[in-house]
C-alpha cells in the first residue's frame, strides 16, 4: 500500500444545493398538522391513550 500524500488529488468544493419548497424549518402556524384539526376531547383521549401505552403493564 502506498504512503499517504494529501495532494494526491484535487480537494472537492462544496456545492449548495438549493431545492424550494423542501425547507425544513415550519415556522408556528404556517403549515396545517393533523393535530390542528382535533377537538380538546380527542387531544386528551389521545394523550391518555399514549400515557397508557408508555405504561409497563401492571401499572395500566
Amino acid at each position: 500500500m502506498s504512503d499517504y500524500n494529501p495532494n494526491r488529488r484535487c480537494s472537492r468544493t462544496h456545492n449548495r444545493v438549493v431545492r424550494k419548497g423542501s425547507e425544513l424549518f415550519d415556522a408556528d402556524g404556517v403549515k396545517l398538522e393533523p393535530s390542528d384539526f382535533q377537538t380538546l376531547d380527542q387531544r386528551s383521549k389521545d394523550d391518555d391513550n399514549r400515557i397508557l401505552g408508555e405504561l409497563p403493564p401492571h401499572w395500566a
